[in-house]
C-alpha cells in the first residue's frame, strides 16, 4: 500500500490573520482575533485560532484543530519568543521539525520552548482532533519576569535565551500539575464574549504562566498569604510534597507526615489543599500516574513492574486508576 503523503499547508494559510507573531505584538494591549478555518475551502483542517495580546511581550493562543487528514505546517516568518505550550486531545502527538532536530509533543502535555529562529521549520500533526494553548513572551518580557522572581528560576530562565549558535529550538516538559489543569479548563471555558472575555483570558492566562514558572523554581510561594505576618509558617507545604515525592513508593501516611513536619492534620490538609488545589491522597495518585506514564513512554519496563515502582500492590488497580485518569489503557503508551 502507498503510503499517503501529509498535506502541507504554510502557516500564513493555516492561520490566516494571526500568522505573523510579531505583527500582532505590535498591536495595543487587549487586541484580540478570532480566525474561523471553516470558512477557508483552502485549509484542510477545521477548526479555529484565538490571539489575545495580553499586555506588552505576552500573546495567548488558543486553537482547536479538526483535520480530515494528517497534515503539516510550514513556516516562513522568523521568530523569537520564549512559550508555554499545552496539547489536549487524545494520542495526538505533533513532530517538529527545525534544521537537524526533531522535536515530539505528546498529547495532554505540557511544554517550555524557545524558538531563536524557526525560519523554514515544519510542524507534522497527526489525523485527530485536538487542542492547543500556547502563551507566548518576547525575551525582553521572561528576562524582566525572571530577574524579578526569587528562588532559580533566573539561572534557568538564562540557559534558555543563550542557545548554542547551532541550535535554534529549546524544549522542557512542563508536567500536568492539578493547577495546570484548572487553568487551561478555564481558558477553554470563559463565559463571557463581551468585553470582559479579554480581561478573563488575559487574567487566566497569567495564571497558568505562574504554575508553569512554579515547576522550574524552588521557591514556589507560600501556603498563606504574602501580606500574613505569619506568612512563612506555609514553607511545611513544600516540604511536605517533597516528602511525598522523594518516595512515592513508600509514602508516610498523613499522620507520620503531620508529626515529621510538626503540624497537626487538619492544618496540613486544609494548607496543602489551598496550595495545590487538591488533597493530600490525590495529589500523590496523580503524581504516580504521571510518572508512571513516562515509565511507560520510556518503553524500558513491563507495565507490571511500572505499576510496582510507583507505588501499586496490584496491577489491576493500578491499570483501573490509570485509565480513568488518562482516558486509554497503560499499554497504549509503551514505547511511544
Amino acid at each position: 500500500m502507498e503510503k499517503r503523503v501529509p498535506v502541507i499547508v504554510s502557516a500564513q494559510n493555516y492561520f490566516g490573520p494571526c500568522h505573523n507573531m510579531n505583527d500582532f505584538l505590535r498591536k495595543k494591549d487587549g487586541y484580540e482575533i478570532f480566525y474561523n478555518r471553516s470558512g477557508n475551502p483552502d485549509n484542510p483542517v477545521k477548526g479555529f485560532v484565538y490571539l489575545l495580546k495580553c499586555r506588552p511581550g505576552l500573546i495567548l493562543t488558543i486553537a482547536r484543530h479538526y483535520p480530515s487528514t494528517a497534515f503539516s505546517i510550514s513556516y516562513e516568518e522568523e521568530t523569537d519568543c520564549v512559550s508555554f505550550f499545552f496539547i489536549l486531545g487524545d494520542n495526538s502527538h505533533i513532530q517538529c521539525n527545525s534544521r537537524e532536530q526533531k522535536i515530539t509533543f505528546c498529547s495532554n502535555q505540557g511544554y517550555l520552548t524557545y524558538a531563536r529562529n524557526f525560519k523554514n521549520g515544519l510542524i507534522h500533526c497527526p489525523a485527530t482532533p485536538f487542542c492547543t494553548i500556547g502563551i507566548s513572551m518576547e525575551p525582553w518580557f521572561i528576562k524582566r519576569f525572571s530577574k524579578e522572581t526569587a528562588g532559580n528560576l533566573t539561572r534557568e530562565i538564562e540557559d534558555v535565551l543563550t542557545l548554542p549558535d547551532k541550535e535554534d529550538f529549546f524544549c522542557c516538559p512542563v508536567s500536568m500539575v492539578p493547577s495546570i489543569h484548572v487553568r487551561l479548563h478555564e481558558l477553554l471555558g470563559c463565559p463571557y464574549s463581551d468585553a470582559r472575555r479579554p480581561l478573563f483570558l488575559a487574567g487566566k492566562a497569567l495564571d497558568l504562566m505562574v504554575s508553569g514558572f512554579d515547576q522550574f523554581n524552588s521557591d514556589k510561594g507560600q501556603a498563606v498569604s504574602c501580606f500574613d505576618p505569619a506568612a512563612d509558617a506555609g514553607d511545611f507545604v513544600h516540604k511536605a510534597r517533597d516528602i511525598i515525592i522523594s518516595d512515592i513508593k513508600n509514602p508516610p501516611s498523613l499522620a507520620e507526615l503531620s508529626r515529621m513536619l510538626g503540624v497537626n492534620r487538619t492544618t496540613l490538609t486544609k494548607c496543602f489543599s489551598k496550595v495545590y488545589g487538591v488533597t493530600v491522597f490525590n495529589f500523590l495518585r496523580r503524581y504516580r500516574l504521571e510518572q508512571s506514564r513516562r515509565l511507560l513512554q520510556a518503553g524500558n519496563q513491563s507495565v507490571t513492574q511500572i505499576a510496582f515502582d510507583v507505588g501499586y500492590s496490584h496491577q489491576k488497580t493500578f491499570s483501573r486508576e490509570f485509565k480513568k485518569y488518562f482516558g486509554n489503557a497503560p499499554s497504549h503508551y509503551l514505547g511511544t
